[in-house]
């Protein structure tokens, strides 16, 4: 009984930390899209204070094409699951998750992937 307990528990430990440590990978303080973290793309836009624009309340960092590319990807491919979005811009990535069904308001990578 024991080893049996134990072997669940191992095989489930092997499970749970396999995903985990690529999902820690994908959104990782040090994880670059286009160039830059979601922090400094975070703070470039807010920077513009809504000038460039907005989709889905995400502020644009210039034409908004990102965001609107994301959001169609997503759609095109019926994503439902904002964990399925991912791409190579934050921009394109916040489209998708919007398309998706994960508001502005609720969105916050820092938060949502455990970042401080």
């Amino acid at each position: 009984m024991v080893r049996a307990v134990f072997g669940a528990v191992a095989a489930l430990s092997f499970v749970v930390s396999a995903c985990g440590s690529s999902e820690a990978e994908r959104f990782d303080e040090d994880v670059e899209k286009g160039g830059e973290t979601y922090s400094e793309y975070d703070a470039r836009r807010d920077s513009l204070d809504g000038e460039a624009g907005s989709v889905d309340g995400y502020g644009c960092t210039e034409d908004c094409s990102g965001h609107e590319a994301g959001r169609a990807w997503a759609e095109e491919h019926d994503i439902n699951d904002p964990d399925d979005c991912g791409g190579t811009s934050w921009s394109f990535e916040e489209g998708c998750r919007s398309a998706a069904g994960d508001p502005e308001d609720e969105y916050d990578p820092v938060d949502d992937y455990g970042h401080l």
